[in-house]
């Protein structure tokens, strides 16, 4: 019986699923590779380790949140109503991504696999690109005092452990995450009372 062929692709998004679902130390390669239909030295031909696997697919997310984010930026319209799609561009990548939330809050936790490190070589640029993005775009409409990198952890922490919450996202905040109504409470002046 001969192996079947499949692109790297295919096998990322099984990995993804796996790394989301299971953590690095809980995702077995040969459940991986029978994701795809394949045999595991297939999949060691394209990914040599368990730790290549993984960067190739933190990398991918990270790549991916990027594009999303650099969409959001370049919209046009007034900041409130770019802020906002930036938010909501981020909460449809948490809903399309499922693997991301978990994998983040594993890393964050744990950190078993080799992501510690991916956290803070991609995640980190990302929020400073934010950061940076809110205080040009911002200019006089973000409140003074608000601390513009933790108003950005604050809103991003809740939309990652609200999308990592599965059936306890219900129970634990209500009908929504509130991101988009806490977005506008923190970034933009005229809603503070």
């Amino acid at each position: 019986m001969g192996t079947k062929r499949t692109s790297p692709e295919a096998i990322l998004d099984a990995a993804e699923h796996a790394f989301g679902t299971d953590g690095y130390t809980g995702a077995r390669l040969a459940d991986i590779s029978a994701a795809v239909g394949i045999r595991r030295p297939s999949l060691l031909y394209h990914f040599k380790t368990k730790d290549a696997l993984y960067n190739a697919v933190v990398l991918r997310l990270f790549e991916s949140l990027r594009e999303t984010f650099t969409e959001a930026f370049e919209a046009g319209g007034s900041f409130e109503d770019r802020m906002l799609r930036l938010m909501s561009a981020y909460l449809a990548f948490l809903d399309e991504r499922p693997a991301f939330a978990p994998l983040v809050i594993r890393e964050i936790l744990d950190g078993h696999g080799p992501g510690r490190h991916l956290l803070e070589t991609r995640l980190v640029p990302l929020l400073d690109l934010i950061e940076q993005w809110l205080a040009q775009a911002g200019g006089g409409e973000i409140p003074e005092g608000v601390q513009i990198r933790s108003a950005i952890m604050h809103l991003g922490s809740n939309a990652i452990l609200h999308a990592a919450a599965g059936p306890l996202q219900g129970p634990l905040w209500g009908s929504d995450g509130g991101t988009l109504d806490l977005a506008r409470r923190l970034l933009l002046a005229e809603d503070r009372a």
